[in-house]
Formats: structure tokens, sequence, C-alpha cells
């Protein structure tokens, strides 16, 4: 993370999740283990409860984002995606 340093805004911004993951551990040591997975795949809504995706440094590999790319994708190039909801077929 240390492009955020540069950027003013980034670097409050990632101070910010500094602070949040202390106060995390000083209130529970064990947090780390304990976090439930998050239910879109993003590490950091997992851990901090709230996405940000532009101070992410794990933004290539992102559930999240490489979803919104398909999605996109796929509208770009008119694909249809049909969901068989059948399950005798």
């Amino acid at each position: 993370m240390s492009w955020g340093i540069e950027d003013q805004k980034k670097r409050e911004d990632i101070l910010y999740l500094m602070e949040l993951s202390t106060q995390k551990m000083m209130e529970n040591p064990n947090y780390v283990n304990e976090v439930k997975k998050s239910t879109n795949g993003c590490w950091m809504d997992q851990m901090y409860g709230l996405q940000r995706c532009d101070i992410c440094d794990l933004d290539e590999n992102c559930p999240g984002k490489l979803e919104k790319l398909w999605q996109e994708y796929c509208e770009a190039n008119n694909i249809i995606i049909i969901k068989n909801i059948d399950d005798n077929s």
C-alpha cells in the first residue's frame, strides 16, 4: 500500500484502516481467527466491515471486481446468460 502515501486522501484512508484494525484487535486479540467469511468474497469487508476498492492492495484478484468486469463484458458484447432453473434437465 505504499502508493497511498503520496495521495493525502488515500493516506488518511489507510491510516483509518490501521486505526480500525488496532481497535478490533484491542477489543478481541483473536479477531482475525474468529472473523466470519464475507458473503461477497471481499477480504476488506470481511476484516473491517467495509468495502474500499480504491485503496485495496488485492484489487487485481478481487471477486467483486472480477464479477463486475464479467458483467460489463457480457453487456458490451450482448451476451445473455440464461440459468436453467429446471432440476429435471
